[in-house]
């Protein structure tokens, strides 16, 4: 195996500095009675380093459709340092066209402004898939927890904009490191821990396991005072 690429062993201050980006769909969302179904697509972002996922919605795969989805995950997760992506149509114009807003930019602005330090892409070779594992393998992840959480249902685009978020929880709530059978060791690492410092958000409780917590002699004990009361 050849070693990761400099942009994957780097120390980043923060999760989503440097960043991968890939397309899945399409998804069929009905628009109302008598209208017809609109497709839309699954924009992925992940983080080259914490592995932390962000889902977006886009409404097309034009360059418009996909700047809007990344300048909604620049909103919520930063202005990233490098992304990595595809060569596809709408990739190399989403370039152009930030190459061309950076132009247009007050550079002394842009200088005394401690975040915007611009944007390096990196696209991968054409017809070559396996460069792109990094972002691949969660495609593969997302698709699954979106079809997972939908089935067949019929759902309009603020249902599915809900479902995205939903598989996102997931996914980012996946073990890193190595998880123990054994409740009292260590909670093993999760993309979560890089962006909100627990295992999930606010529904997520921390354990479920308080009631095997016990020593297994008080166990027992509760155990024959429970047959004697039976008996």
């Amino acid at each position: 195996m050849a070693p990761l690429p400099r942009t994957r062993v780097k120390e980043p201050l923060r999760a989503f500095s440097k960043i991968a980006v890939d397309f899945a769909g399409p998804f069929f969302t009905i628009q109302g009675r008598g209208k017809a179904r609109q497709k839309r697509y699954l924009c992925l972002f992940t983080c080259l380093l914490s592995r932390a996922v962000h889902l977006e919605l886009a409404f097309g795969l034009d360059t418009d459709a996909f700047l809007n989805a990344f300048y909604r995950m620049v909103n919520c997760r930063g202005l990233p340092q490098e992304v990595v992506s595809d060569n596809g149509g709408n990739f190399v114009g989403a370039e152009k066209e930030l190459r061309e807003l950076a132009k247009n930019l007050d550079e002394d602005k842009i200088q005394r402004s401690v975040g915007n330090k611009g944007i390096r892409w990196h696209f991968k070779p054409p017809l070559a898939p396996y460069f792109g594992g990094v972002h691949e393998i969660m495609i593969k992840a997302a698709k699954r927890a979106i079809f997972a959480i939908l089935g067949s249902a019929d759902l309009n685009d603020e249902e599915l904009m809900t479902a995205f978020t939903g598989a996102e929880a997931l996914i980012n709530s996946r073990p890193l490191t190595y998880q123990s059978a054994n409740p009292s060791d260590d909670v093993p690492l999760t993309p979560n821990h890089f962006l909100h410092g627990q295992i999930g958000g606010q529904f997520a409780p921390e354990s479920v396991d308080d009631t095997f917590l016990a020593p297994m002699d008080e166990r027992m004990v509760t155990q024959s005072q429970f047959e004697k009361e039976v008996a």
